[in-house]
């Protein structure tokens, strides 16, 4: 029996191997082919980017890469009829689905790791090589952590408590500008910061400016402040994405943290529900391949199965992302919204599993 789990083990990861190579690649080339006939930026720069987001692409390659790899091993052993040789000595297909299986548990394992250790502090470095090196913005900084968000442009330093993207708000903002020399000219405080008729107005602050001599700073409270920068909501959209290059329990923190302000935390609770299902998705996968790859036609098979295949990953994101956005909306929970559509097609697989026993 030791023998057909590094048999079926051995057919499995070649195919996998291959099916993820094949799409990873097949993805990065036609990201690069895109941005690259827009332009804007040196072929370099940008193979350079997209090589960047290989850990991420891999991550979300890996669900259809498994379906490959267990139909392309049970299509494999069924036109070899090497399955009914393990039927004729009592090793039936469950017997064989426990050991896929593991193998897919196993990967799904490694695949939550590389997304919760190597993802984000390799999307951090990329999302700076896109503003600084891409962009040209040397003045750049983000630092969007679980107690502070930093963010630099020119000579002006921002201290966010919390960016809400939707409604254009901020929630506790200082405002530090500085000289060429970057010596400190003013400090400006808010609990509020709102962005209307594209003008930001501050609520509920100070200000203190440094004479630049000997006297003391002077401080000034406020009601109601504009606020004459150039960033509108657009430039702090980068934070609400930074939080991607947090690790799973930094995004809960962070969670924690501006719950507390009052602000609505949906979208960051699908994302940190969204990242764990996405990793166990193959298992899902596994069990779909299934139905369409074993007693399948000598003629036509692969061919047959790759476009099933494919055809019920397509169908299977759709719905994926519906769920997504039903729980950044309020129709679902959070948890629900990422985990429903899981749950629905690993129903369907197990059916389809146990009416092919039959």
């Amino acid at each position: 029996m030791k023998i057909l789990p590094r048999y079926l083990s051995y057919f499995f990861i070649k195919y996998y191997l291959l099916a993820i190579s094949g799409l990873v690649v097949i993805f990065i080339f036609q990201a690069i082919m895109a941005m690259a006939l827009e332009g804007d930026y040196p072929f370099l720069q940008i193979l350079t980017y997209h090589l960047m987001g290989i850990p991420t692409v891999f991550v979300q390659m890996t669900p259809p890469a498994v379906m490959i790899a267990t139909a392309l091993t049970l299509t494999s052993l069924s036109r070899t009829q090497e399955l009914t040789a393990c039927y004729s000595i009592g090793i039936g297909l469950p017997q064989i689905m426990i050991i896929l299986l593991s193998l897919v548990f196993m990967l799904s394992c490694f695949t939550l790791v590389i997304q919760d250790r190597i993802v984000p502090p390799v999307f951090q470095r990329q999302v700076r090589y896109f503003w600084i090196t891409m962009k040209k913005k040397a003045d750049f900084f983000l630092d969007v952590s679980q107690d502070k968000i930093w963010y630099r442009s020119g000579d002006i330093i921002f201290n966010l408590r919390h960016f809400n993207g939707k409604e254009k708000k901020i929630s506790g903002m200082s405002v530090y500008s500085f000289d060429p020399k970057f010596d400190l000219l003013q400090v400006t405080h808010a609990t509020e910061a709102h962005y209307r008729d594209q003008k930001w107005t501050l609520n509920d602050g100070q200000v203190t400016v440094f004479m630049g001599d000997d006297r003391f700073p002077m401080t000034k409270n406020f009601d109601r402040k504009k606020l004459d920068i150039q960033e509108s909501p657009s430039e702090f959209l980068e934070i609400e994405q930074e939080v991607d290059g947090f690790r799973l329990k930094e995004l809960y923190r962070y969670i924690q943290k501006i719950e507390k302000t009052g602000t609505d935390t949906r979208s960051y609770r699908v994302k940190f529900h969204y990242r764990i299902s996405l990793s166990f998705i193959p298992l899902i996968m596994a069990f779909l391949a299934v139905p369409f790859s074993v007693g399948m036609r000598r003629s036509g098979g692969v061919a047959r199965e790759l476009g099933i295949g494919f055809g019920i990953t397509i169908f299977y994101w759709l719905f994926y992302s519906v769920g997504l956005s039903m729980g950044k909306s309020g129709a679902l929970s959070p948890w629900l919204g990422a985990w429903l559509p899981t749950f629905i097609f690993g129903l369907a697989g197990g059916i389809l599993f146990w009416r092919k026993l039959r």
